[in-house]
Formats: structure tokens, C-alpha cells, sequence
């Protein structure tokens, strides 16, 4: 009899560990972003989810490499914060010609503009997406040493509320 509750109790275990496909991470909300390696931190827009997260490898990034991203539970707005090496005298800009961010194509609204946030000089730049320019996207650059961190807000150009949310995340970076 014991014998054949053992084979039952293993049984009844056995699926819980040899599940072979892959799974999609689940989708969290989290107060603050916190990164050791890069020694950033910033508050992450109220209601707004975590859909994906990357521990930097070492080395030199010669493309963006992105650590984390959020998205908005209630439209289609996104927050991305990636890290690249630009070579020595490159701008951002010409460097995403080449190295772009994602499929979609994106049109330059005006130069970048130099702006600071908490002590940290930034350079922010515009750009407009869409048949019609119905998508909005901010890039902004944060020089720290030899690596430059950008923060990719996404949002429809009509959505103020995405838009405002998303820059007050990247108002509350402080570097360690």
C-alpha cells in the first residue's frame, strides 16, 4: 500500500518541474527603478507595469542595450531606459540612424535641447512617428563617462496624461 502512494504522490508532482516551454515574465508594477551597476534611480509612472528587464552584461555596448522597460496599463505608452557606448565625437541622433531603437521609423522634431535634472546635464530630442504624426517619442541622453544612458518615452502625440506621467519619471533620475 505505501508503495503505491509513493507512486501516486510522484506522479502528481512530476508535471510541476518539467513544463519545457518558455514562459513570458510576469508583468509587476514597482514603485522606483534601482540599478546598482549603472548607479541610476527614478520613480516609475503610477500605474504603469514592468514588461522587461536586463542585467547589464560587462564589456562595451556598440548598440543600445536596454535594461528596462514600462508600459502603461491604460494606452499605448512606453518608457524604456537603454545604455550604449557611443564612439568618441558621435551624436545620438546620427548614432540611431544606424543603430535605431525599435522598427518603427521616426522623423527629428527640431535639435536636441540641453537641459539639466538634478545637477545631471541631459540632452533631450524629439521625434514624431505615424502617417500623421500621431506618435510622440523623447529620447533623453545622459552622458556618464564613456557610456550614455537614454530614457525612451513613447506615447500618442494627443496624450498629454502619458506624456506627463512619463516625463516626471525621467525628471526623478538621481545618479550615485
Amino acid at each position: 500500500m505505501r508503495s503505491g502512494w509513493a507512486v501516486a504522490a510522484a506522479l502528481a508532482v512530476a508535471p510541476l518541474g518539467c513544463e519545457t516551454r518558455p514562459k513570458a515574465p510576469a508583468l509587476t508594477t514597482e514603485a522606483v527603478y534601482e540599478s546598482d551597476a549603472a548607479g541610476v534611480r527614478f520613480v516609475v509612472p503610477e500605474g504603469w507595469v514592468t514588461a522587461g528587464r536586463t542585467a547589464l552584461p560587462p564589456g562595451t555596448y556598440d548598440r543600445p542595450i536596454q535594461m528596462v522597460g514600462y508600459r502603461s496599463t491604460t494606452g499605448r505608452a512606453e518608457l524604456d531606459l537603454y545604455a550604449v557606448d557611443l564612439p568618441a565625437g558621435q551624436d545620438l541622433p546620427g548614432y540611431l540612424d544606424r543603430h535605431a531603437i525599435g522598427a518603427d521609423k521616426w522623423a527629428a522634431k527640431g535639435p536636441g535641447k540641453a537641459e539639466t535634472i538634478h545637477g545631471a546635464a541631459v540632452t533631450r530630442y524629439t521625434q514624431t512617428g505615424g502617417k500623421k504624426g500621431e506618435r510622440t517619442r523623447e529620447l533623453t541622453a545622459f552622458a556618464r563617462g564613456n557610456r550614455t544612458y537614454v530614457f525612451v518615452l513613447t506615447y500618442a502625440t494627443a496624450d498629454g496624461t502619458a506624456r506627463d506621467l512619463g516625463r516626471r519619471a525621467v525628471e526623478s533620475v538621481t545618479w550615485r
